[in-house]
């Protein structure tokens, strides 16, 4: 089993952030690294109402782009915001949902649109036939556009929908629209490497993080999350090809430039959340020994920036995976070691300890372990799942507070998920977010569960697809997930869940909003975002 030493802070306006130790077992570097690949894959773009792709000619899929355009601006100027709000959601997710039909259709010469650039003209210049369709397609606002590595996407041209909506919108639209126009007017990163300097990240981090203060409310604040996060990781570690230290695995390295621009960006911007996990960074990348622990210790920083705080508390050396396993053992000898396949065919499931996590609540000392239940030899349709123990220290003897089995998590192939993050569900309550997920025959699901821990108690606090979708290959696709966070409401014990439904077979859409509060502890999903339809 892999351990590892995670940090995690709670953040303050001002002051320096406290800085706190957390032991876990488990796949933490894989998991964070996950989350980096899917947000440079779709820029951190989601959806949950299943959008399904049409097989259309190119023409057709012009024609009706153009069309819904011209009905779009023939009503805008007597719509009140928030319906001129719906009708660019409306137009964006059918542009975006057609990029996919079109880019299928003209794959041929996207492939190799990239040898038509011209050296010494410094523009491309491709034969007739294709500029024809580039031309075709700019009638409807879509644009090729070189992400690296010899490869051509098809997109909506960046300030293409705000120049058309900007003065029917609500505030947080415009700015959303101006701040993604404005990024994607230049490519950021390709063939493994960021294109932009580092100050320019550090602006694009400002421009979240002002967003995030000026709208919490917006629908495009689960966007904004997710791009205030990504780019303030890349601005402290940038990527494979351009990292910000010389030697990726030694923290010694730090280069100058990027050390100088991040004591300037700390001091100028001291009561910005940035700026104290920056300040947090310089702080400590001369006193710890590991990168891996390093990297683990600002990505979460950087999450307890934007999420109501857990506070996390250092590894009880008395307390580890040995005395875990005592507590558990009685518990487990009671429970079959085998699920059946087929009939008269079992399969062994192995338990191993995923994370041991030490936090504390209503001044009292608990340790979160998250044990994974795999199926030995990975048959399908068996699906793993996690186990999720709680235990408290009472007059310095650790004992069980409550568990779940079968807690959630799972997938085909006897996968068991995993232990993804805990997080504030209320004043006086704990969330814990397992994983699961899978993917076969096209079809791709992935979901959270989640549990509230209060008043000693684990209560499965909801159940919500993160991502369902289905690739046909050249025949039907489509795709629907969900992104969510807790956000404070008029309970202070305990949060409100809001779940944001957005397109997902490009780019982000998103198409509603909503707040759910809880009873008793438990959020009443709808059934929508709970089934994935396999």
């Amino acid at each position: 089993m892999k351990r590892m030493f995670l940090y995690l802070t709670k953040w303050t306006p001002v002051v320096t952030l406290p800085l706190l130790l957390l032991y876990a077992c488990g796949d933490t570097a894989k998991k964070t690294n996950a989350g980096q690949t899917a947000h440079k894959a779709a820029k951190a773009d989601s959806a949950r109402a299943a959008i399904v792709l049409d097989s259309l000619t190119t023409e057709q899929y012009v024609a009706e782009i153009i069309r819904r355009r011209e009905a779009a601006l023939r009503q805008l100027p007597a719509l009140s915001q928030d319906a001129a709000a719906a009708a660019y959601r409306s137009l964006a997710q059918y542009m975006d949902t057609a990029l996919a039909g079109i880019f299928q259709n003209e794959a041929k010469w996207l492939d190799t649109y990239v040898n038509y650039y011209s050296e010494e003209k410094h523009k491309t210049l491709p034969p007739p036939e294709v500029q024809a369709r580039v031309n075709l397609l700019a009638t409807a606002g879509i644009e090729p556009w070189y992400i690296g590595e010899g490869y051509t996407e098809l997109r909506v041209v960046p300030d293409y929908l705000l120049k058309l909506f900007q003065q029917y919108l609500p505030a947080d639209y415009r700015q959303y629209l101006r701040i993604r126009a404005d990024e994607d007017s230049v490519l950021y990163s390709a063939d493994g490497g960021i294109l932009v300097p580092v100050q320019d990240i550090g602006l694009r981090v400002l421009n979240w993080e002002k967003f995030l203060r000026d709208y919490p409310a917006s629908i495009f604040t689960a966007n904004a999350r997710e791009e205030y996060k990504f780019y303030l990781t890349d601005y402290l570690f940038g990527e494979d090809n351009t990292p910000s230290f010389e030697n990726h695995n030694d923290l010694s390295t730090l280069l100058p430039e990027y050390k100088a621009e991040y004591i300037a960006y700390a001091e100028k911007h001291k009561d910005t959340r940035s700026g104290s996990v920056v300040k947090l960074f310089l702080d400590n990348v001369e006193k710890v020994n590991s990168m891996d622990l390093f990297r683990d210790m600002i990505r979460n920083a950087i999450e307890q920036a934007l999420d109501p705080a857990v506070t996390i508390l250092p590894a009880q050396p008395e307390f580890r995976e040995e005395q875990a396993e005592r507590l558990t053992k009685p518990v487990y000898d009671t429970v079959p070691g085998e699920v059946e396949i087929a009939e008269g065919t079992n399969e062994k499931i192995d338990r191993t300890l995923d994370t041991l996590l030490y936090f504390a609540q209503q001044n009292q000392t608990y340790c979160l372990a998250v044990y994974k239940n795999q199926g030995s030899q990975g048959s399908a349709p068996v699906s793993g799942w996690v186990d999720v123990w709680v235990f408290k220290k009472v007059h310095d003897q650790w004992q069980i507070a409550d568990y779940k089995l079968e807690a959630g998590g799972g997938g085909m192939y006897g996968n068991s998920g995993y232990f993804e993050k805990v997080l504030a569900m209320g004043a006086n309550s704990t969330g814990i977010v397992v994983n699961g997920g899978l993917t076969h025959m096209g079809t791709s699901a992935s979901w959270d569960d989640v549990l509230t821990f209060a008043n000693d108690k684990l209560t499965p606090a909801f159940h919500l697809v993160t991502m369902d979708g289905y690739d046909g290959g050249m025949g039907a696709s489509s795709c629907s997930s969900n992104k969510w966070y807790m956000a404070a409401g008029n309970n202070k014990e305990a949060f409100d869940l809001v779940i944001v439904p957005s397109s997902c077979l490009g780019q982000n859409i998103p198409l509603e909003k909503l707040v759910i509060s809880a009873k008793d502890g438990r959020y009443e999903v709808p059934s929508r975002f709970r089934d994935t339809g396999i």
